[in-house]
């Protein structure tokens, strides 16, 4: 997931461009979590663009991408609007900025841009048709209020959607013991620093709660127990690693994650076993 800024006495305070605190991203900016988000961009790019089709991006808009991280969402949406339109996108990790530059250079997509900033620090949003994010609310301590805050600096007929996980719905079925206790273990992490663990349910009472009444879409990509399904698993324990052990859901040494990934794909050696990953829904509406 992008995997969201988190706050708490769990991690400590950052700064972002304008010197204020702002939530950490509790799965950090590491050059291994950078590399994961790339992956996870690429896993769930087919099912992002149709939810954005589905919002109303279209050829010729202004988009704002709200917590861009290393560029996947606003690549997508840059496709959609082609080089009619605009797409900014914005992001308080510098480290994740400079892959997404990197990216958006070899693509030839000059129609779009970044640049460093959060929600919080937007001032004028009233030049954007459509304001989009992917697996940014769940980060948020109140994302509620963050949605409000935003609609009021939209224009009347602007497009605000967003994107997220509900993380309870990931599974393997039939079940594996220790690939469930895996996942438990991410879904803890959420539980304890007192985030919403399914924010995709929550978006329609997010969203009721700025006053609009969304369209909705979920999504659930389903594979085989692969490499692919082990591996997204495996770096998202390894970018959760320090806060699992600071909050006492495991111990490195119960983790192993040097081996994490050979002990899964033993326990998954047949070809019996499919993985649900976390459903992907989307939320959209447009302004009154």
């Amino acid at each position: 997931m992008r995997n969201p800024p988190l706050s708490g006495a769990d991690t400590a305070a950052a700064e972002d461009q304008d010197g204020k605190t702002r939530a950490d991203y509790v799965l950090g900016h590491s050059d291994l979590e950078l590399k994961r988000l790339g992956r996870q961009g690429a896993l769930f790019s087919d099912l992002t663009r149709d939810l954005l089709q589905r919002a109303g991006l279209k050829k010729g808009m202004q988009v704002l991408d709200i917590g861009c991280g290393v560029g996947d969402v606003s690549l997508i949406a840059a496709d959609l609007v082609s080089q009619e339109g605009t797409v900014k996108g914005i992001d308080p990790a510098a480290e994740a900025l400079a892959i997404a530059r990197m990216r958006l250079e070899a693509d030839g997509k000059t129609w779009a841009s970044f640049s460093q900033g959060t929600l919080e620090s937007l001032e004028e949003c009233t030049p954007f048709d459509a304001v989009i994010g992917r697996f940014i609310l769940i980060h948020l301590a109140n994302p509620a209020q963050a949605l409000s805050a935003l609609r009021s600096r939209l224009r009347t007929g602007a497009i605000m959607s967003f994107i997220e996980f509900d993380l309870s719905t990931a599974e393997v079925y039939p079940p594996l013991t220790f690939f469930q206790q895996c996942i438990g273990w991410v879904n803890e992490v959420y539980r304890r620093i007192g985030r919403q663990l399914d924010m995709g349910v929550a978006l329609f009472s997010t969203f009721r709660a700025a006053g609009l009444t969304p369209e909705m879409a979920g999504l659930t990509r389903i594979t085989p127990a692969n490499d692919a399904a082990i591996d997204f698993l495996v770096d998202s324990v390894r970018s959760l690693l320090p806060a699992i052990v600071k909050l006492g859901i495991a111990t490195e040494e119960i983790v192993g994650i040097d081996t994490l990934r050979q002990r899964l794909l033993q326990e998954a050696a047949s070809d019996e076993y499919c993985v649900f990953y976390p459903r992907l829904v989307g939320a959209w509406a447009t302004v009154p």
